[in-house]
C-alpha cells in the first residue's frame, strides 16, 4: 500500500483518499524520531519526569498529523475527517472557497481571502495526485487566490 493514495468509493459518487507523511520518507522520520526522543530525555532527565510527560504530550499533538494516517472523504454531507484518534465531518454548507497551498489546500468559510482561512476551514493534505481532490473541489466551491502582498500598487 501506497503512503498517500485514492481509495475508491463504489457505493458512492465520494472521494476519498489517505495520507501517512511519516511512510513517505522513512529515513527523515526516523532522523526526527530520534531528535524528538532525545528532546524528551533531556526535559525528563534536566527538570524531571512531569516535564518529560508534558514534552512527549505537546510533541505528540503538535505532530500527529504527521505519525498519524489520515482519512479525508468528500461526500454528499461534507468533509470527513478521520484520523486514528478523532474523526469530524463538516457540511459543505460551511464552506465558500478554497485555495491551494504549498502541502495540501485549505477549505474555507470565506468568499475571499483572508488571513482567518488557516484557522476558521479545513487544512486537507493532498494525495500523491491531487488532480481528482482539486477536481471535486473544483465542482463544489469556487478556487481562490491568494494576495500577494506586492500585488496592489503602493499609493503615496
Amino acid at each position: 500500500m501506497q503512503n498517500s493514495e485514492l481509495i475508491p468509493d463504489p457505493q458512492s459518487p465520494a472521494l476519498s483518499w489517505r495520507v501517512f507523511r511519516a511512510g513517505e520518507a522513512p529515513a527523515r522520520t526516523l532522523l526526527v524520531t530520534a531528535f524528538l526522543i532525545a528532546v524528551v530525555v533531556i526535559a525528563g532527565v534536566y527538570y524531571g519526569p512531569l516535564m518529560g510527560f508534558v514534552a512527549v504530550l505537546v510533541l505528540f499533538l503538535a505532530l500527529n498529523t504527521y505519525y498519524l494516517p489520515t482519512t479525508y472523504t468528500f461526500d454528499q454531507r461534507g468533509i470527513t475527517t478521520d484520523k486514528l484518534l478523532f474523526h469530524y465531518t463538516r457540511g459543505w454548507n460551511e464552506f465558500r472557497s478554497f485555495v491551494r497551498t504549498s502541502g495540501g489546500v485549505v477549505v474555507s468559510p470565506f468568499k475571499s481571502w483572508t488571513y482567518l482561512d488557516n484557522f476558521r476551514g479545513i487544512h486537507l493534505l493532498l494525495p500523491r495526485d491531487p488532480k481528482p481532490v482539486l477536481d471535486y473541489l473544483s465542482g463544489r466551491l469556487p478556487e481562490k487566490q491568494k494576495e500577494s502582498r506586492t500585488s496592489k500598487p503602493l499609493s503615496n
